[in-house]
């Protein structure tokens, strides 16, 4: 089974857990590169790449990913499921945060109801709306007691939910349910800015060090709950953004892995690379897009935004460009969630539709092309790669349509700042599943409120669509998703490109297995109510 490593907790476990008695010196530190700085060390904060990354090696919620799809019980000991799907009990392990004192079910509790909590900064919030009253909460219209969340005793936590969740302990392996100490919260409400005594946490590193911009340094937590995994001592992350001086140091044994999810291969050192290194290759659940801010004409009409996207040659970018790409994508959700199942949803490359509809568009606004004159795409250059999508881009869509668009290049936090406030008309940029269902994708579009619906597009169909959804299990369900999925790209509010693969290069020395085979957590069944480890 193909491994999820799109968090660098699974980079970290894939090369790095290994059994105790074949731990080898040579592995006890790892080092890596980042591109950018996270934006956030706080797992209710959090929201861009970088820092859901750091999130998944610091803390730990009740259940957790592994590499080969598989969940495992984590903080969680053991759990129970109502008749009705409806309310899980969840009963938690004797863990301790990294300064030993107790992780409680209290700690969860007000965690997640803080993230629910309207005036806290959470871009992940939707994700905890299956909960009763959470989306009720977090507008403001009820008060966080009413929220489905609640500690029994220290030990037990009830989750009451709005609507059975077939996906739901996939959801909560995500990092933004991790719990932070709330006792250490209250008292040093700064606690994520630095390392130091007041950073408490509960995962299977500690933060040692954080110097901004420069390095990050984790190492193991001596009071991480005892577990047949074992992980290396220490992490060191170098954070360059030059993936050229990212290559340097892997060839001079300075880095030890390159190409993963915090950095990327230049794209001309391929060839080279190829005859000295073993590439190896991973499916991930990460699509390139761009997106469009429906409230800015021209691209409020979806008739614009189809045009921009049939004119595109996707299939040149695959195959002359993107060594990362696996496929091109005519859909939304990448085949990884759909047991692989690659359904295009519309013809790449259609310039004759595409000229049809931008001239139908067009004439019912009532424009010219001088209406995109002021349009800008904006990107993060993620490596020299970017810059010659960018490019190509910008010139198949002035040969189909005859448009010119100006390209910019931005730092990567004002990429998305802008994203956020919406200050842009296209951005380039990525989405990665936070939990492996296509709900992880559908869901951040159902309402034009929900911080990582970027685009402002909102339809009371799709709507329907995916409140069906929840009512209904396998092939049925799975029939649903992909009817919203149909009408997400008839209206286009995003220009899928394509899907990437987790491209990359161990440095042999470490020489260190891959994993075997794990136990499946699976989803509770009417006649299995209770599960445990």
């Amino acid at each position: 089974m193909k491994k999820m490593i799109f968090f660098l907790f699974l980079i970290v476990s894939t090369f790095f857990f290994i059994k105790r008695q074949n731990l080898e010196r040579q592995t006890q530190k790892l080092h890596l590169h980042m591109k950018a700085e996270p934006k956030t060390m706080d797992p209710r904060k959090g929201g861009d790449w970088y820092s859901s990354q750091m999130h998944s090696l610091f803390f730990e919620g009740l259940v957790k990913l592994y590499p080969d799809q598989c969940f495992k019980l984590a903080q969680a000991e053991s759990y129970e499921v109502s008749e009705d799907y409806l309310i899980y009990t969840f009963h938690l392990r004797d863990t301790v945060w990294s300064n030993n004192t107790p992780v409680t079910a209290y700690d969860f509790e007000q965690s997640w109801k803080d993230i629910l909590n309207p005036n806290f900064p959470s871009m992940n919030a939707q994700l905890f709306y299956p909960i009763k009253n959470a989306d009720l909460a977090k507008k403001g219209l009820i008060s966080l007691d009413e929220v489905g969340i609640k500690a029994v005793d220290t030990k037990t936590l009830v989750i009451t939910l709005e609507k059975p969740t077939p996906y739901l302990i996939n959801l909560l392996s995500f990092c933004v349910f991790s719990p932070v100490n709330i006792k250490n919260d209250r008292e040093n409400p700064n606690w994520a800015h630095s390392a130091g005594p007041n950073f408490i946490c509960n995962g299977p590193f500690v933060l040692e060090k954080w110097e901004y911009g420069d390095e990050i340094i984790a190492t193991s937590n001596p009071h991480y709950r005892k577990t047949e995994d074992v992980h290396s001592e220490k992490i060191i992350f170098h954070i360059v953004e030059n993936e050229a001086t990212t290559l340097q140091m892997f060839e001079k044994g300075l880095v030890d892995i390159i190409g993963d999810s915090l950095t990327s291969i230049p794209l001309e050192a391929i060839p080279d690379l190829e005859k000295k290194w073993k590439i190896s290759r991973e499916s991930t659940p990460t699509t390139m897009i761009i997106a469009f801010n429906t409230d800015k004409a021209p691209f409020h009409h979806s008739k614009i935004r189809r045009a921009f996207s049939l004119s595109l040659n996707r299939q040149e970018l695959v195959d002359n460009i993107v060594y990362q790409a696996s496929s091109i994508a005519t859909n939304m959700i990448p085949p990884f969630l759909k047991q692989n199942r690659n359904r295009s949803f519309f013809k790449d490359n259609d310039v004759s539709q595409a000229k049809i509809l931008l001239e139908e568009a067009m004439e019912e606004l009532g424009i010219t092309k001088d209406a995109f004159d002021g349009v800008t795409l904006y990107y993060q250059s993620l490596s020299s790669t970017t810059s010659k999508v960018m490019q190509t881009i910008q010139q198949q869509w002035l040969d189909a349509l005859g448009i010119f668009i100006k390209i910019e290049s931005l730092d990567y936090r004002i990429v998305v700042d802008r994203l956020t406030s919406g200050d842009y008309f296209m951005c380039y940029t990525l989405w990665s599943a936070m939990y492996h269902d296509p709900m992880s994708i559908l869901e951040r579009f159902k309402y034009r409120t929900y911080a990582k619906n970027f685009t402002n597009w909102e339809n009371a169909e799709y709507i329907q669509l995916l409140d069906r959804s929840f009512y209904e299990q396998g092939k049925t369900r799975f029939r649903t998703l992909e009817q919203a999925e149909e009408l997400f790209l008839k209206e286009m509010p995003l220009i899928p490109l394509y899907h990437m693969d987790f491209v990359y290069i161990v440095n042999p020395r470490l020489n260190i297995p891959l994993w075997g085979d794990r136990l499946l957590l699976p989803i509770p069944s009417k006649d299995k109510k209770s599960r445990k480890k």
